[in-house]
């Protein structure tokens, strides 16, 4: 399970207003290209995740609208990488190109989810098996893109900012020119409240006060996602309603073929030289390369999540 120290990002879904000033300061904060896109009757753009666009807003309108609302009425949900303890991606990578990566020195249990594109060997397989489809290829620059929690920013890496000489005219004279910069960059600029960062034992806290506060106003089935699925996920939702609602699995597992995988025919798997010879190596390897195909072609018809 995760440990209470780790930092986790709290997303409150019944403060969020749509307004993806998150998304803009995510691609502007990682300096991320344009994504071409086309008007498909909807307020989401992109309509998926890319390479270049790390976290999105979902636009969920529901068939029943709540009684008290007006006739318009979305579901908001905050989409990206989970950064899951249990991480698929870190299981399927032969190439050890994703790993887990302590935020500090100090934090010992304090781990991002982080794939180095010099390693990244273009398998797609964590494309193909990641629960929540949040995984990117580029062929440009040959590597997988996804959310990284700001490790950058959160671990205060001293060449993440430019010193004041670097700074705009009006900022050089601050005594911080970046304040509150130890904080993501979708957490700094949501103007609506429905991001914090912290630890997760401070965001699990806030997120269960939240919960009782919305059951209080009548929304009985508010409940909080992320405490526990796949051993505790980096981001913390306050939901109002049903997961499914949202955009989310009720219930995002590792699968059976995953586990075969990582302990019997990966690469340096205690196991692997008997495995080869067995029928669950051979169940383990048909299914990570099935999933990893149909992701491909998924993504070449321009499937999303």
């Amino acid at each position: 399970m995760a440990h209470p120290t780790d930092k986790a990002i709290l997303f409150d879904a019944s403060k969020c207003t749509g307004c993806r000033a998150c998304q803009v300061a995510c691609k502007n904060w990682n300096q991320r290209g344009y994504t071409e896109t086309h008007n498909e009757g909807t307020y989401e753009n992109p309509r998926q995740l890319t390479s270049q666009c790390w976290m999105r807003i979902l636009f969920n309108e529901p068939e029943e609208r709540p009684r008290s609302d007006d006739e318009i009425y979305w579901y908001f949900t905050k989409y990206q990488c989970m950064h899951c303890t249990d991480a698929t991606c870190v299981k399927v990578c032969p190439s050890g190109a994703t790993k887990k990566h302590k935020v500090s020195a100090e934090d010992g249990e304090a781990y991002v989810v982080k794939t180095d594109p010099k390693q990244c060997i273009g398998c797609n397989y964590c494309v193909a098996t990641c629960p929540f489809q949040a995984c990117r290829y580029d062929e440009g620059e040959k590597g997988i893109f996804r959310c990284v929690l700001c490790l950058d920013r959160i671990s205060q890496d001293p060449e993440a900012f430019p010193g004041p000489e670097q700074a705009s005219p009006d900022m050089q004279n601050a005594k911080d020119p970046y304040p509150l910069r130890n904080r993501p960059a979708c957490v700094q600029t949501c103007t609506s409240g429905a991001l914090d960062f912290g630890t997760r034992e401070e965001m699990l806290a806030k997120a269960k006060d939240r919960m009782e506060y919305l059951k209080g106003k009548g929304k009985e089935n508010a409940q909080i996602y992320g405490e526990n699925e796949l051993g505790g996920l980096h981001y913390i939702y306050v939901l109002e309603d049903a997961p499914a609602k949202y955009g989310l699995p009720e219930k995002p597992t590792v699968p059976a073929g995953v586990h075969i995988w990582e302990a019997l025919v990966k690469p340096g798997a205690p196991w692997g030289g008997l495995a080869l010879v067995g029928l669950a190596a051979a169940a383990g390897i048909g299914y990570v390369i099935n999933k990893r195909n149909e992701g491909l072609e998924r993504q070449a018809s321009g499937g999303g999540e």
